[in-house]
């Protein structure tokens, strides 16, 4: 055999055996790290079942424990709403578990209530619930009958007032409630006509409208007549059209302003209003 040939075996029987080390080698690394993987992925098992028999053993604490028994509704006073008024809609089981009480049932009792708008209840440990609330804010009155309908902007019944005093809110006429329920809203021609009123003050606000809309009178869908404070005019304001108010108002503004204290009619129901304008001075009649 030759010398070379010699040389050649050993270098690949050498290669071999170097290669067999290594294969041996990562194979117990692998076994190794799978080994540990394997401790690990045992601890947590056990950890986590550790964990939910904590988790179980509280829970079966906190719903049998007496000190979780509710004791206390957690209420305050609103603007219209008073805490009384609450604790005699909600239904709840002093006594029983904080945790046993229906509250789906009890927000919607406390949503019954007409000026409620959203409810958010809240336990207090350990035997507390506490119930925070936002109102509905009073926008008009709509004259019904010989009383009056507080509404808010979207047109949700608050409540019947006998007179209109110390409530600083616009008065509409001319709105018709045959059936109503408090705390439900306007339907049909009656909530179209509110949103149009809404619509005419919040834009009167927004440009800084230098009177306030003290009466409105909306009897006739066409022919739409306002009262504003610190003028004795009636104004014949037409329909209510939302892409005009801006400028109607404008116009009105300006022609109010040259009137002063002067007690009459204006009419600007004209779709031409800003030429064919009509004011009559009852004091010249």
């Amino acid at each position: 055999m030759a010398k070379n040939d010699i040389i050649s075996k050993n270098s690949k029987q050498s290669r071999n055996n170097v290669s067999s080390e290594a294969v041996g080698t990562s194979s117990r690394k692998r076994k190794n790290k799978e080994d540990k993987l394997k401790k690990e992925n045992t601890g947590l098992k056990f950890l986590m079942f550790f964990l939910f028999l904590v988790i179980i053993g509280l829970s079966i604490g906190i719903l049998f424990s007496p000190a979780f028994n509710l004791n206390e509704i957690i209420v305050e006073d609103g603007i219209n709403v008073k805490k009384e008024e609450i604790s005699n809609v909600v239904n709840v089981k002093y006594g029983e578990n904080v945790f046993k009480q229906n509250y789906k049932e009890l927000k919607s009792d406390v949503k019954s209530l007409p000026y409620i708008e959203d409810v958010k209840l809240m336990i207090r440990f350990p035997d507390k619930i506490e119930i925070d609330y936002t109102e509905r804010k009073p926008y008009a009155l709509i004259k019904f009958l010989e009383s009056y309908f507080v509404v808010d902007r979207f047109g949700y019944l608050l409540e019947i007032k006998k007179d209109k005093e110390n409530l600083e809110l616009p008065v509409i006429y001319g709105i018709d409630v045959e059936e109503y329920e408090l705390g439900e809203k306007l339907s049909d021609t009656s909530s179209v006509k509110l949103k149009n009123v809404v619509t005419l003050i919040e834009t009167a606000e927004q440009r800084d409208f230098k009177y306030a809309i003290r009466e409105i009178n909306y009897e006739e869908i066409g022919e739409v007549k306002i009262w504003l404070d610190g003028h004795e005019i009636e104004i014949i304001y037409g329909q209510i059209d939302k892409n005009i108010i801006t400028e109607k108002l404008t116009f009105l503004e300006q022609i109010l302003n040259k009137l002063h204290d002067k007690r009459g009619r204006l009419d600007i129901s004209s779709e031409e209003y800003a030429e064919k304008s009509i004011f009559v001075d009852i004091n010249n009649m």
